[in-house]
């Protein structure tokens, strides 16, 4: 049995010699079979091992993770980069900031504009060969300038606030943009644990957004945003070197002027005109944002009455004191219920003056108005320092028409009363409210008419329209009848942005945020915005103080949009220019900060060099022409100059050639009339007409003031007399300048009004008063 084993095991161990080593195809493979199983895992180990050698070995710095503290300290030094504008207040915030961090100036260079988002790594002195290779060459690049990011600028930034995103204030931002308000103000629900009195108020965090109804290119917004900065710059740079009470003004260095054109809102109907009115809120933000050496008068700040800050909530001794005291208070004779509800209460408009009379008039003192700074400059001449000023051209019951025809003639009047110069850079109109009626193509007509006049001004000013918003008429006509939607089409030709506040609050969003079904209305009296009303003045028509303070943040949010976009592009011009003179820089700290700043002087396109869109040759409402070879025919589209006759206007050089019963009233600054209303009275005014051969009448319409009718006449023919009706049923009143009389034959004619008899009067009660405003030919 032995033996026969053995046998056995000599004959396989043959068979598989023979199989390994005489066969020369088997053999070898099973061979290799056999170690590959022997040694396959070790390797793969060793393997792996060596392959998290390598890595490790080229990651930078070990691949450690930043500390914490590194992070905020280069978030922190980009940030310093930012002055706060106020002129070099930001240097001491500067370089406190490094002697807590212990970086140097390079080190605060190379951390501006980093991204949030992006890993920020330490270096750790280490000998990384491909490290030093790229910062060799990103110096040589650079011509010896700090190595920055990739995509960063190298000129700082001169707003005072970020243009990441809606941040809070901070030392080195103290200006947070205005839809940061907005975006800390979402309610808070009931369930939260934070006081119901500190609750922010309801309005849609995303109200601006929503509020953007056509924004257009900014193309032209941003240009005259230059023009402004570039005064502040130039203001800026006097303070650092100070030279400011010695240097002569620069060349296009000019006030930065804001005509504002509008009815009754932008006339600041029941609020402070020089604080809470829209645009007092408008001139603060240039005066903080780009302030200029001339700025007097400052619009002084005040607390936001939208988004008030959330006050400590009182101790439980305290405040059950207080609730004593409210309660003893409210016993009193005469005194409210509860002290919040009289201070939520709507404001009430005051009654009207009675206007004193001459003689009283003239026992007041004339208070002058201080004259703009001057300054000598080394020739000795002076010179006018420039600022913000703004030009409040609004008249009360008045849209766009009016301003279309009677522009030169209002500015005419009033301009001896403001700081015109060279004209507007800025214009911002106002007219959605008033242009309600007649609407649709009439409002888009006249609209496109007033751009068209303001755009063709000497001084090429953008425009902005801002439209306001009315509870009356957004209660009485639905979204599709809004004026603003009658001014998209001319704004869209024209490219001016088109600004809403009634597509913020009665848009598709809501203006209010939802709030919790569970909450108790009354949980949050403190807050000032609790429903749609709070926003406007008991008539339902006018903004409240609240209501002015969000036209603003409106038009604001947009300007800040814009001036962001204008810096970035002023950036982009100033790193080629120090990407160009680098290598002529010296190396100290001093000349390196003042190389890196936008140059007012350098940076910016010159007055007459401004890259100003071009007018349409055509209308909006003009047919493409073609020649007989099928080619387009560009035919320059010219207004017929209009001729405006304020008739009511106490400061107007035309006269009637003939008066019976008419007399001015002046009824307000802005309204003023030549009035009657004994049937029969007539009044007769000579005009020119000219090739466009229309007569046109601005009168008075509204179901108050016992308001009739009167029949207007060419050249003394009565039998083709016209019927204006001054009365009708809504709860507004506005005045429309509308075509009487066309066709008319070029040169000098005569016009007649006459008032008609109560028994042709179409108000209700058959009253005969009459106010006539104005006067029109083209």
């Amino acid at each position: 049995m032995a033996r026969r084993d053995s046998k056995s095991w000599r004959r396989s161990r043959t068979l598989s010699t023979a199989f390994l080593f005489d066969s020369p195809a088997k053999g070898p493979a099973a061979l290799f079979k056999l170690r590959l199983r022997t040694v396959a895992l070790p390797t793969l180990v060793a393997l792996a091992f060596v392959v998290c050698l390598v890595l490790l070995r080229a990651s930078p710095s070990g691949s450690a993770a930043p500390p914490l503290a590194s992070l905020a300290a280069n978030k922190a030094a980009a940030a310093a980069e930012h002055p706060n504008f106020d002129f070099d207040a930001h240097l001491g915030q500067h370089e406190a900031l490094h002697r807590v961090l212990g970086e140097d100036d390079d080190d605060a260079a190379a951390g501006e504009g980093a991204d949030d988002d992006e890993p920020v790594t330490a270096d750790d002195g280490g000998d990384d060969g491909d490290s030093d290779d790229a910062e060799d060459e990103t110096d040589k690049r650079d011509g010896g300038l700090p190595s920055r990011r990739p995509g960063t600028s190298l000129a700082q930034p001169f707003l005072p606030f970020t243009c990441d995103g809606c941040s809070s204030a901070s030392p080195l931002h103290p200006s947070p943009p205005i839809c940061s308000k907005y975006r800390s103000s979402a309610p808070t629900p009931a369930s939260s644990t934070v006081p119901s009195d500190a609750r922010s108020s309801a309005l849609h965090p995303d109200i601006l957004d929503h509020s953007v109804l056509f924004a257009g290119t900014g193309a032209e917004v941003r240009r005259v945003l230059k023009r402004a900065m570039r005064s502040s710059l130039y203001a800026a740079k006097r303070a650092r070197e100070g030279t400011e009470e010695d240097a002569h003004k620069a060349e296009d260095e000019e006030p930065f002027r804001i005509l504002v054109l509008g009815g009754s809102v932008s006339n600041c109907r029941g609020v402070d005109p020089n604080t809470a009115c829209w645009h007092a809120h408008v001139l603060r933000w240039f005066q903080q944002i780009l302030p200029m050496e001339g700025d007097r008068d400052l619009v002084p700040v005040q607390p936001s009455l939208l988004v008030p800050a959330a006050a400590p909530r009182p101790l439980p001794i305290v405040e059950g004191r207080e609730r004593a005291k409210r309660a003893k208070r409210s016993s009193m004779p005469g005194a409210p219920a509860d002290d919040a509800a009289a201070v939520s209460a709507p404001p009430v408009l005051a009654k009207r003056a009675v206007p004193a009379t001459h003689k009283q008039q003239q026992k007041k003192k004339k208070k002058k108005k201080p004259k703009a700074k001057t300054v000598k400059s080394g020739s000795g001449k002076s010179r006018r320092r420039p600022s913000t000023k703004l030009i409040n051209g609004s008249k009360s019951a008045t849209g766009s028409a009016f301003f279309a025809y009677c522009f030169d003639e209002e500015m005419t009047l009033r301009r001896k009363n403001v700081d015109w110069g060279l004209g507007p850079d800025l214009v911002i109109l106002e007219t959605g409210v008033n242009d309600v009626w007649p609407g649709g193509e009439r409002a888009t007509r006249d609209f496109e008419k007033l751009l068209r006049t303001l755009r063709s001004l000497p001084s090429k000013p953008a425009v902005i329209a801002l439209e306001a918003a009315s509870l009356l008429l957004a209660s009485t006509a639905s979204m599709s009848s809004n004026a603003e939607y009658d001014h998209l089409p001319a704004a869209h030709f024209y490219d001016v942005p088109v600004l809403s506040a009634k597509q913020a609050l009665f848009g598709s969003v809501a203006g209010l945020s939802p709030s919790d079904p569970t909450a108790d209305p009354s949980s949050s009296p403190n807050s000032p915005v609790s429903k749609i009303d709070d926003l406007f003045l008991p008539d339902l028509h006018h903004p409240n103080e609240r209501g002015h303070e969000l036209l603003a943040d409106v038009l604001i949010s947009f300007l800040e949009q814009q001036a962001c976009l204008a810096q970035s592009e002023l950036l982009t011009v100033a790193d080629a220019r120090i990407r160009a003179s680098s290598s002529r820089l010296s190396t100290s700290a001093a000349s390196e900060d003042a190389a890196h700043r936008v140059d007012p002087s350098l940076d910016f396109s010159p007055r007459k060099a401004e890259a100003v869109r071009p007018l349409p040759a055509r209308s909006l409402f003009t047919p493409f022409a073609f020649d007989k070879k099928g080619r387009k025919k560009e035919e320059w589209w010219e207004l017929p100059p209009p001729r405006c006759i304020q008739v009511g206007n106490a400061k107007t050089s035309t006269e009637p050639v003939k008066n019976r019963g008419w007399s001015k009233l002046a009824w307000a600054r802005d309204k003023q009339y030549l009035v009657a209303d004994e049937p029969g009275a007539s009044v007769t005014f000579r005009v020119e007409v000219g090739q466009g051969g229309t007569v046109m009448a601005d009168w008075l319409h509204s179901r108050f003031y016992d308001l009739g009718d009167v029949a207007v006449y060419l050249d003394g023919d009565r039998s083709k007399a016209a019927k204006l009706a001054g009365y009708w049923d809504l709860g507004w009143s506005i005045g429309v300048p509308t075509e009487v009389f066309t066709g008319v034959a070029a040169g000098p004619h005569e016009v007649t009004f006459e008032v008609l008899a109560a028994s042709e009067s179409s108000h209700p009660s058959r009253k005969t008063n009459f106010r006539l405003i104005g006067l029109i030919t083209t």
